[in-house]
Parts: structure tokens; sequence; C-alpha cells
């Protein structure tokens, strides 16, 4: 047998194509109605809980890199969920899209002060302190 509506070679005996889920024609079919899941694509969720945990590991100081990492996980679940879903986004998805994407401006800027921090202590452990004597660390 083949199906009618992606052209599939079928078994005899069956009633329901195993690649485009079309019900075969033929004999009478028994029809059960069933629930679709989803799963993790058509789940927004996880784009809301990595919005939130690359915001709050971008505002740590010595982890802000991690939260900027974080936050592109997010925005990549965002995308993946818009393009599976094929509708407006939901109020998660869109929360979660708008927090990974202030993790990132957060991350890069705690990253950059975190930067000019070590730089200036450096600095300083270079220069003697404030004590005014210039002391080198070799």
């Amino acid at each position: 047998m083949i199906c009618q509506k992606c052209g599939s070679v079928l078994n005899e005996n069956t009633r329901i194509c195993p690649q485009c889920g079309a019900p075969v024609e033929g004999e009478e079919q028994f029809v059960t109605k069933t629930t679709t899941y989803n799963g993790p694509l058509g789940n927004p969720t996880p784009v809301l809980v990595w919005g939130i945990v690359g915001l709050a590991t971008s505002l740590t100081f010595f982890f802000s890199w991690l939260g900027i990492i974080f936050s592109c996980i997010g925005l990549k679940k965002a995308r993946s969920y818009n393009q599976f879903t094929d509708s407006a986004p939901s109020n998660q998805a869109r929360i979660g899209r708008k927090l990974s994407i202030a993790g990132i401006i957060a991350g890069i800027v705690c990253t950059v002060l975190f930067i000019i921090y070590i730089i200036a202590i450096i600095v300083v452990a270079n220069n003697g302190g404030f004590s005014g004597r210039p002391r080198f660390i070799v």
C-alpha cells in the first residue's frame, strides 16, 4: 500500500501512515482523539528560566561572563520557541527574551567593570599602593 498524502510505502495492516500521520484509506477507520505534546520547543518556560538565570548571573561581579552565556542560551531558546509555534509568543517567552537581552547588556557592563577593577589592582600593586613610592612586582 502507498500513502495517498506523502507517498510512503505502508504495510497491509497499517491504519495510519508512520511518516505523515494521515489515515490510510481502506476499511473502516477507528480514530481516537489524543492531545498533542508540544515537547520542549513548544514550552515557553525554558525561555523564561534561562532569561532569569542569565540576568541574575550577569549581575554577579566575578561570573558576569557566565551570565552572558546563559542569556545567549535564553535568546536561542526564544528563537526556537518562536519558530516552532508559528504564532504570537506567549507572555513567558516575551518576558524571557527581554530578560535575556537585559542579561547580555548587564553581563557586558559588569565584565568590563571587572576587567577595569583587575587592571586597577595590578596598577596599584605595581606602584606601591597609595604611598607614593614606586614598587615593581616581578
